[in-house]
């Protein structure tokens, strides 16, 4: 891999309408090879989305405006250039039934639940993108 390659970030977005989530999945993916672009609400995400490319799409799914679930619905249903794009759910609900991350790279959409773990988001990050995040000292 070239010098470039590795420097080389993925474009990721967080669509996170509480400060203290987004800081946290900031301090989380600190050390990693990932660009975030910052949504405060469902608006936001879904206009970012229609303009520029991710590579990941980490999605709260209880946002103001629009909820993460109709994002991803337009999105996919519309062909924007993000209708392929893997996405990461954050979810509170207290029935959520836990993933399986051997089937994560082969899926486009997992949702995580909140209170969110490190481990868990990393990993589920690194599958999506192909193992291809270089965690540096995480």
């Amino acid at each position: 891999m070239t010098e470039a390659a590795s420097q080389t970030k993925f474009q990721v977005l967080l669509a996170e309408d509480d400060v203290v989530n987004q800081s946290i999945v900031q301090a989380f993916l600190f050390g990693v090879n990932v660009e975030l672009t910052i949504a405060s609400d469902g608006r936001e995400a879904l206009e970012a989305a229609l303009t520029q490319r991710f590579d990941l799409m980490i999605v709260d799914q209880n946002m103001p405006f629009i909820t993460g679930d109709r994002v991803i619905r337009h999105l996919r249903a519309g062909r924007s250039i993000n209708a392929a794009t893997p996405v990461i759910r954050f979810t509170a609900d207290a029935n959520f039934q836990p993933f399986d991350l051997s089937t994560v790279a082969s899926s486009l959409e997992v949702t995580l639940p909140k209170p969110l773990s490190r481990h868990a988001l990393l990993s589920t990050v690194g599958a999506l993108l192909g193992g291809a995040v270089s965690q540096g000292s995480v």
